[in-house]
């Protein structure tokens, strides 16, 4: 999951700086998996102390949404206010300790592996589940929800599922979802009553967790407006959308039918969550930071910017939510242009990661890191295939490139935080025996420029999270060059690696609690042998909220804040 320019930030402790894994210290991994209690996927959710019923939380951000229609849905936030009024197959429960469980939502179970291969998957929906009308939720409304996923105007939302029915990247080639004649069940999907069945024609063991997504969401065929269902997606939720006004505010109140019962995940304790768009970073965090009047009742959902990071202290400190995040920064190298192995390891020891990390504000905003996946995926495993310290080694790398220096173009987002680490890759690059040339990017374009296959730049700074917490989904969408388009792409590296392939689909095909310490092999393989990308840092959060404002919940799988436990405080 791209960050879409959504910068993330946080306050972080301060580890020694011994020197090793880029001057890291080995973090707390989180650890989980899938629920196979099916007392798990029962609600209702575990009660939050001293939350009670009534009032409303305001939820402050810079922008709009992109898309509110569910099978549209790719990004953090809209995924965070997405849990509010719509409801997936399966959901993540969020434990102590960093433990993440996935749960059956609408399903009784986070789904059931009928032959024990991973090609075939069962749902069964719950009793007692209402759309805001009072009407029942069917399984016939969950495959029309992913039949709809499948027109081009949909394009938006993640393809995992679409992908593995057809059998192909290409997945709408033939069936273009229900609205030029198409059936309301996509191919591969069979209804029966209430149970839905999923058939693949190879195993696709992470099918509990692409369920996740808002690809199964139900939806009524008579209450579906298609492009226009993005302005009033209908609940399935705790909360229905009492209005919406584009770019100023969305308004969420209670769907009177939803039934704790049914869910495990989910409080509604707000009377109503009043979303208010337009509000920079700088001016959320001064009103968090204050606290006064309607700050109070108040969640800013922008991080706060560095020249305010200094004033979370104290009382405000007690009021922030902060943490690591899923999302790694990293040089992506165009392998396509840079194609000398040598080089390519020679630029792996000339990174700077704390000059990086300090110029966007050093440990409050992230952690050097020597790994693709984030300590936040579950099977990380923590690696150094490149040992150069926190500050680089410019004399292995030049060592590498045996008196030979290499021109290479960096291509930088041409922004602030953009130019200052610019000037640190460069610095760092030439004492390591390259030439850099800098080449700015439009900030608005910065990342689909990168996604153009025939981008002029050798190396860029990119940044990636998973869409849930295995390497499943960031290996793969990195570096699996198969799929190489012209323009899209998300393996900006442009590696397409015949090892690298057979390890993805080997691994693939494993089931989740097999696959996850595989996909930590694999990243430590990619990095050593293919050298097509330098991590550099694990992203934090940091983000404030009033102090009537309580339950809130930094997700360790939309690395932003979650709002199904909050709650207005009593005075």
């Amino acid at each position: 999951m791209l960050a879409l320019g959504v910068t993330v930030t946080a306050l972080a402790g301060c580890s020694k700086n011994t020197g090793e894994h880029g001057g890291t210290t080995p973090r707390p991994k989180i650890s989980g998996g899938i629920a196979t209690d099916p007392a798990d996927s029962r609600g209702p959710a575990p009660a939050v102390a001293g939350a009670r019923k009534g009032g409303t939380i305001d939820l402050l951000q810079a922008s709009d949404y992109g898309h509110l229609d569910p099978q549209r849905t790719y990004s953090i936030r809209e995924f965070a206010i997405e849990q509010e009024f719509a409801r997936p197959l399966t959901s993540f429960r969020q434990g102590p300790a960093g433990k993440i469980t996935l749960v059956g939502d609408l399903a009784t179970t986070p789904g059931t592996d009928v032959h024990h291969d991973c090609t075939t998957w069962r749902f069964t929906l719950k009793n007692g589940l209402k759309y805001a009308d009072g009407s029942t939720i069917t399984a016939a409304d969950v495959a029309y929800g992913v039949a709809r996923s499948f027109a081009s105007f949909e394009a938006d939302g993640p393809h995992y599922i679409q992908q593995w029915l057809a059998n192909s990247p290409d997945y709408n080639a033939k069936y273009h979802g229900p609205y030029d004649g198409g059936a309301p069940v996509p191919p591969g999907v069979t209804v029966s009553g209430q149970t839905l069945t999923f058939t693949f024609a190879k195993p696709h063991c992470d099918l509990p967790f692409a369920a996740s997504m808002g690809t199964t969401v139900p939806v009524p065929k008579a209450k579906d407006t298609k492009q226009k269902y993005d302005l009033a997606p209908f609940s399935s939720g705790p909360y229905r959308i009492a209005g919406y006004a584009k770019g100023s505010k969305l308004t969420l109140v209670r769907n009177r039918y939803w039934d704790p019962a049914t869910d495990p995940i989910r409080h509604a304790y707000p009377d109503r969550l009043v979303v208010k768009m337009g509000l920079t970073d700088e001016l959320q965090a001064n009103q968090e930071i204050a606290d006064s009047g309607d700050a109070q009742y108040s969640i800013s959902q922008n991080s706060v910017p560095q020249q305010l990071l200094s004033k979370v202290t104290g009382d405000v400190a007690a009021r922030s939510t902060k943490g690591l995040t899923s999302f790694v920064q990293y040089l992506a190298i165009n392998t396509q242009r840079v194609r000398d192995l040598q080089v390519r390891k020679a630029m792996e020891y000339a990174i700077n990661r704390a000059g990086l990390v300090q110029v966007v504000g050093g440990p409050l905003r992230g952690t050097p890191t020597t790994t693709m996946l984030s300590p936040a995926t579950i099977g990380y495993h923590q690696y150094d295939a490149y040992p150069a310290g926190p500050n680089g080694d410019p004399a292995k790398a030049r060592k590498l490139l045996h008196g030979k220096h290499p021109k290479l173009v960096y291509g930088y987002e041409n922004n602030a935080e953009g130019q200052k680490q610019a000037t640190v890759v460069k610095a760092a690059f030439e004492k390591a025996g390259f030439r850099i040339s800098l080449s700015p990017i439009d900030a608005a374009t910065f990342y689909s420029s990168q996604q153009r296959r025939d981008n002029p730049w050798d190396f860029y700074l990119a940044n990636w999270a998973a869409d849930w917490p295995s390497g499943s989904t960031v290996l793969p969408p990195l570096f699996d060059g198969r799929g190489l388009q012209p323009q899209g792409n998300s393996d900006t590296s442009y590696l397409n690696d015949p090892a690298v392939n057979k390890q993805i689909d080997r691994i693939g095909a494993l089931p989740f609690a097999q696959a996850a310490p595989e996909w930590g092999k694999l990243d430590q393989q990619i990095v050593t042998d293919t050298a097509a990308a330098v991590p550099a840092y694990d992203s934090n959060f940091v983000g404030v909220n009033g102090s009537r404002v309580g339950g809130v919940v930094l997700s360790k799988v939309l690395a932003t804040p979650v709002f199904t436990d909050v709650y207005v405080k009593g005075s």
